[in-house]
């Protein structure tokens, strides 16, 4: 028994336009688990027995599924080559990795990996498939200790028990590992991602772990190494489903992978020193930040004694004032012997770390 025409599912009033989940099969039994999965996720995909009834959604749908019934006939069309394209079938028939190839796909099995197919479909369409958080740290200018934010947000989270994800996205900082004394610890580090696309399983025991938690650093080699735009997607969505909070340290020269960072972000915290250059800087720097993130707020680098007053830095920026990070002798000592930022827990960075902590609320998000 066959599907013999093209259905449109997710929309009232039956348009079709772009699919955010486009569905080929002509079998009922597969498509009943293709569907079960696209539910799972929150989407209503657009379904298809005709393999050139799909042309004209090929490059604009988030994600595509092929059944093993159409996959010979769509590979006959030679549509331009796309990404988040999976081929399903049983997972016994051995035909299924014929496909894969022709039709640069990912292979599942089916029912099996309906899980998998499920945040692949979620993961596409935008659809939080994890309930962790993600926040987003930058500087508006060097040596105002964003980096030193990001991995005491990250550690302090790990201490309170949290699955924790720090992420190193500038490449120019000679690796968020040596910050937190994990250089030595086995792992991937973004040159074994800087190509990953579509869907990636929990990436929990490859990274270099250290005290609970997970890190993803650049390393330090004579190329840099800068990751694609998919690949920082790929790589956040995993963490969304495995961690209840990823943190990303973000270079102020915004390439295309922090953008899609601060797109996705639930915050992005923007640390300026609470001088005038510090402030000029700024201004200079916070439109673009506000252009790509959903959220901005900041955080102000206060010397030991003098500085603008944080709050006359907010209103000079137009920004609300998430915290104050005061200088801290002992933060550089244990920098230089390799003591994560954050660990101590009476500083005034652990101290913020934690308040903010609050603020995001990362325990009920995740519940």
């Amino acid at each position: 028994m066959g599907v013999n025409q093209t259905q449109t599912r997710g929309r009232p009033d039956g348009r079709s336009e772009a699919a955010s989940a486009l569905v080929l099969t002509g079998d009922v039994d597969l498509l009943d688990s293709v569907l079960a999965a696209a539910a799972a996720a929150g989407v209503e995909p657009t379904v298809s027995a005709e393999p050139a009834a799909v042309r004209p959604q090929w490059m604009t749908a988030a994600i595509v599924v092929v059944g093993l019934d159409r996959a010979r006939q769509l590979a006959e069309l030679v549509l331009p080559h796309r990404t988040e394209v999976y081929v399903v079938g049983p997972q016994d028939d051995d035909e299924l990795w014929r496909w894969s190839a022709p039709l640069g796909a990912a292979v599942l099995g089916l029912p099996q990996a309906a899980g998998v197919l499920t945040a692949a479909i979620a993961d596409a369409t935008g659809r939080p498939s994890g309930g962790g958080r993600t926040v987003s740290v930058v500087g508006a200018s060097g040596g105002v200790g964003a980096s030193s934010l990001a991995a005491g947000l990250a550690v302090v989270a790990a201490g309170q028990g949290l699955p924790a994800m720090l992420v190193d996205l500038d490449p120019m900082s000679g690796g968020l590992d040596l910050l937190v004394g994990a250089e030595g610890v086995p792992g991937w580090r973004w040159p074994r991602l800087v190509a990953a696309q579509g869907h990636l399983g929990d990436l929990s025991g490859h990274l270099p772990r250290l005290a609970g938690l997970d890190l993803l650093s650049a390393a330090r080699e004579d190329v840099v190494v800068i990751p694609t735009v998919d690949a920082v997607r790929a790589v956040l969505q995993s963490a969304a489903r495995t961690h209840r909070l990823t943190v990303v340290d973000l270079p102020r020269a915004l390439d295309p992978g922090g953008r899609e960072v601060l797109r996705r972000a639930d915050l992005a915290l923007v640390v300026v020193a609470a001088d005038v250059r510090g402030i000029a800087a700024a201004q200079q720097f916070v439109p673009a930040l506000r252009e790509a993130a959903i959220d901005v707020e900041l955080v102000v680098r206060r010397p030991r004694s003098g500085g603008v007053e944080a709050r006359l830095v907010a209103d000079a920026l137009e920004l609300p004032l998430a915290g104050v990070l005061r200088e801290d002798a002992a933060l550089r000592q244990g920098a230089e012997r390799g003591d994560p930022p954050g660990r101590a827990s009476r500083g005034p960075l652990a101290k913020l770390s934690r308040r903010l902590l609050e603020r995001i609320d990362v325990e009920s998000r995740a519940a």
